[in-house]
C-alpha cells in the first residue's frame, strides 16, 4: 500500500473553528488564479501553456503540471486597431484565470451563460505577453524612454510601412534613401551637359 500524507497538521481538527479554516484552505487551494507559465504551442489566437510553479502533495513533493490547451492570447486592440505581438514557443509570461466558464463567450464572441458551472479553473485561462525578466533579451523591438523611441527590427531585415506616410520635421539616413528603384545618393540626372556646372534644385 502506498504510504500517502495529507494537508491536515496536528492543529487543523483542534476545535470546530480549525476544522472549518482547513476546509476552507483546501476548497481555495482549488482555484486557479494567475500564475506564470511557459508556451510550448501556438495555434491561430490561442497558445498552449506549460504552469511552471509545481504542485506539491503533503510531503512537499513536487507534481509537475499538465499543459493547458487553447488559451487566447492578449494583445493591445481598439476597435479594428492592433498592436499585434504574437507569442512564441518557449516564451514564459503570465496566465490568468476568469471566474466563471467563458467557453461559449470563446465560441460565439458575445455575452452568453456559463456552458458549466466551474469557477477559478484551468480551462479558463487567458495568457498575457512575455515576461522580460524571464525571458531572452529582445532582437526586434519598440522602445519608448526619455532619450525618443526607437524602432529596431532582426538584423538584415526590413521595417515595412503599408500606406501612405507623412512626416514633420527632418528625415536622417545613415546609408541611403531608394525612392522607386532610384537611389539619392547615386542617382544621374537626363538633359544636362557634361561639365562642372550643377543641376538645379528639384522642381
Amino acid at each position: 500500500m502506498t504510504n500517502r500524507t495529507g494537508f491536515a497538521g496536528i492543529t487543523s481538527a483542534l476545535d470546530d473553528l480549525s476544522r472549518l479554516k482547513f476546509v476552507v484552505q483546501q476548497m481555495m487551494n482549488g482555484m486557479a488564479t494567475a500564475t506564470v507559465v511557459q508556451v510550448k504551442a501556438v495555434e491561430g489566437q490561442s497558445v498552449d501553456v506549460l504552469p511552471l510553479v509545481n504542485q506539491i502533495d503533503g510531503k512537499d513533493t513536487g507534481i509537475p503540471h499538465s499543459t493547458i490547451h487553447g488559451l487566447p492570447y492578449f494583445s493591445v486592440q481598439g476597435g479594428t486597431n492592433s498592436v499585434i505581438v504574437a507569442p512564441a514557443v518557449n516564451d514564459i509570461g503570465v496566465a490568468v484565470f476568469c471566474h466563471n466558464d467563458i467557453s461559449s463567450v470563446k465560441a460565439t464572441k458575445a455575452s452568453a451563460l456559463p456552458a458549466s458551472r466551474r469557477r477559478y479553473s484551468w480551462s479558463d485561462g487567458i495568457y498575457f505577453g512575455g515576461l522580460p525578466l524571464l525571458n531572452a533579451a529582445p532582437e526586434q523591438f519598440i522602445r519608448m524612454d526619455a532619450d525618443g523611441i526607437m524602432i529596431q527590427a532582426l538584423s538584415g531585415k526590413p521595417i515595412k510601412m503599408i500606406g501612405d506616410v507623412e512626416l514633420t520635421g527632418k528625415l536622417t539616413a545613415s546609408d541611403d534613401v531608394i525612392a522607386d528603384g532610384k537611389s539619392l545618393k547615386t542617382h544621374k540626372h537626363g538633359g544636362v551637359s557634361a561639365g562642372s556646372g550643377e543641376t538645379g534644385v528639384p522642381v
